[in-house]
């Protein structure tokens, strides 16, 4: 197939799926790429990995300035602001420019941020990557913010955005998300709007996968008594996971193990976590080149979340290079078959989390057994290889749906 691929943000490691679902999809079908460009340290390199896996690369510059005057605009309007800060007329005419001249036989666009940037390309199929369902994450935020300014404009967006996300996903030919939760609840946000009956049922799984050659075990330098935590530190649930962690969780753990180090690994820290560092026993590198390193160093990875949706890359990579994990039930909920105990640590109240920590900083062959049993569960279940064996049914579906529809109406 020669498939156009969009996307409001460069796909690199640490925009992981876009970047795998490109790399596995280029080894059996033509590739173009439209990305927004949003000034991330990791651009440029990852822009020249995409023209290896790409016949062509688009990039068009996202000025911060403008996309925040589009969100000021938009603030008593009807879009959602996760979607207005990337509206620009000008990006829409490329991409069409770019769609009528390509001969494609399909359009992938991914995120909330990207949709509507291809609704105006008629007579070729869309695939919609929601990748999660933002209303439910923006409905676990609104429950999660404590502050008065927070809550009222998680509100307002979490009104717009249950409106505006299924509106936007029944507009396409094909919807897919990560997770099983994630499906049934934006079938149901669609059903309840009625926009287009058959929507519904439109929404398919394709989960995150985990390159496990790139993450597996590594020989290094093993601190047993550091924990770490990795992530895009500028996207607000792991800034709050991390946050809470330090002031609920690591006192504890502290208290039993005065030798125990947090690190903090992921772009763009907010002032709020950068400002942990000044506790020497803290660690926020912010951007790294190479994650793997950090994870193969820890005596164990947290994944403390209390907002989240989807599946958590952090949890699968970590899990992939052997290293124990302990996490919440909201972020293991997009790996279900990991089992307590034997593939990570389940871990919801500050006390549970510090005591599975500390459990694994004193029993190191216990963290080890869990370690080499999550790396099993991974490679056999969550290989990139069978995620795009489900995409590409979809694709298959979708396009061979729309083309009888279409034979059907001429």
């Amino acid at each position: 197939m020669r498939i156009l691929f969009v996307t409001p943000y460069v796909p690199s490691l640490i925009r992981v799926r876009p970047y795998n679902l490109i790399k596995h999809l280029s080894r059996r079908h033509d590739i173009t790429l439209v990305a927004l460009m949003q000034g991330d340290p990791s651009e440029e390199d990852a822009v020249e990995e995409m023209r290896s896996y790409c016949e062509k690369v688009y990039l068009l510059p996202v000025s911060k300035w403008k996309a925040l005057v589009s969100c000021g605009v938009n603030l008593f309007g009807r879009a959602p602001l996760q979607a207005a800060y990337t509206f620009t007329q000008s990006g829409r005419r490329f991409i069409l420019q770019v769609a009528e001249s390509g001969q494609f036989d399909l359009v992938h666009v991914e995120h909330i941020r990207g949709a509507h940037l291809v609704l105006g390309i008629k007579g070729i199929p869309r695939v919609f990557d929601s990748v999660d369902c933002i209303t439910r994450l923006i409905k676990q935020r609104l429950r999660d913010e404590r502050a008065l300014t927070g809550r009222l404009l998680n509100r307002e967006e979490l009104f717009k955005m249950r409106n505006y996300e299924p509106r936007i996903a029944s507009l396409f030919d094909g919807i897919v998300m990560t997770t099983e939760r994630d499906r049934r609840v934006l079938g149901h946000l669609i059903r309840r709007l009625e926009a287009r009956k058959d929507s519904a049922e439109r929404v398919h799984v394709v989960r995150n996968g985990v390159d496990h050659e790139y993450f597996k075990p590594m020989e290094g330098n093993l601190q047993k008594d550091t924990v770490v935590f990795s992530g895009k530190m500028g996207y607000y649930p792991n800034a709050a996971a991390v946050l809470r962690f330090y002031q609920e969780a690591f006192p504890l753990i502290r208290r039993e193990n005065p030798r125990a180090r947090f690190k903090i690994v992921g772009s763009n820290p907010p002032e709020a976590v950068r400002r942990l560092s000044s506790d020497p026993s803290v660690e926020v590198t912010g951007y790294v080149d190479d994650i793997r390193p950090h994870i193969s160093s820890a005596g164990v990875v947290v994944c403390p979340m209390t907002v989240g949706v989807g599946i958590q890359n952090k949890m699968l990579e970590a899990m992939s290079m052997e290293k124990p994990v302990v996490a919440s039930s909201v972020a293991s909920r997009g790996i279900p078959d990991a089992v307590d105990g034997r593939h990570l640590m389940l871990a919801d109240t500050p006390e549970e989390t510090a005591g599975c920590v500390l459990d694994i900083m004193r029993n190191y062959r216990h963290g080890v057994l869990i370690g080499k049993s999550s790396r099993r569960l991974v490679t056999e279940n969550y290989s990139w290889e069978s995620v795009i064996r489900v995409l590409e049914g979809i694709y298959n579906s979708v396009f061979y749906e729309y083309k009888h529809n279409s034979a059907r109406a001429a």
